[in-house]
């Protein structure tokens, strides 16, 4: 009688075990895991915050003239329009004329390129635009153009004379803008 009551709290000990005990043990271990994996989100979320904090002390140091010069070098959007006036004004400084003007998105562009455009946090402004004048004028154009804050880089430059007795200059540049990433 001894060794049937001995079977059967076993066999009852067993049957509580992988009833009740084996699932709840499997959840707190699940629980524990996935309390771990909270406390690394939290300690990156600490370490954004404290990074975040850092670069907005050093953005509240800068000067409002240095924040607009910064905005001037590298835009946040990809106005086309405003930088085709800018180079428009440019150049009626020097007597020049910009007779034909485009513009175009690198995202709008044929994807010959073997990169992932995407993955950069800059796009680029194509602008294409013929401009009638002096080869002197159009210099002192190319050199303002230089000296200017935002990053232009000319692609293309083709140079005709006209019957005026002056040249029209073609060329294509290139422009750069921020994307919003976040």
């Amino acid at each position: 009688m001894k060794n049937i009551f001995s079977i059967i709290i076993i066999v009852a000990s067993l049957i509580v075990f992988v009833i009740i005990v084996k699932p709840e043990y499997i959840k707190i271990q699940e629980t524990e895991a996935r309390s771990k994996e909270l406390g690394e989100v939290l300690t990156n979320a600490r370490k954004l915050q404290s990074l975040r904090d850092g670069l907005l002390d050093k953005q509240s140091k800068l000067s409002g003239s240095d924040i607009k010069r910064l905005e001037k070098l590298i835009p946040e959007s990809a106005d086309n329009v405003n930088l085709i006036i800018e180079f428009q004004n440019i150049a009626d400084k020097y007597n020049l004329k910009i007779e034909t003007a485009s513009s175009q998105k690198d995202d709008e562009k044929d994807s010959k390129q073997s990169f992932d455009i995407d993955s950069r946090d800059y796009g680029i402004i194509s602008i294409d635009f013929s401009i009638t004048g002096s080869y002197n004028d159009f210099v002192s154009f190319l050199s303002e153009i230089e000296d200017s804050l935002r990053i232009t880089d000319i692609r293309s430059l083709s140079i005709a004379s006209n019957d005026l007795g002056g040249y029209q200059f073609t060329m294509t540049v290139e422009t750069y803008w921020l994307k919003d990433n976040i």
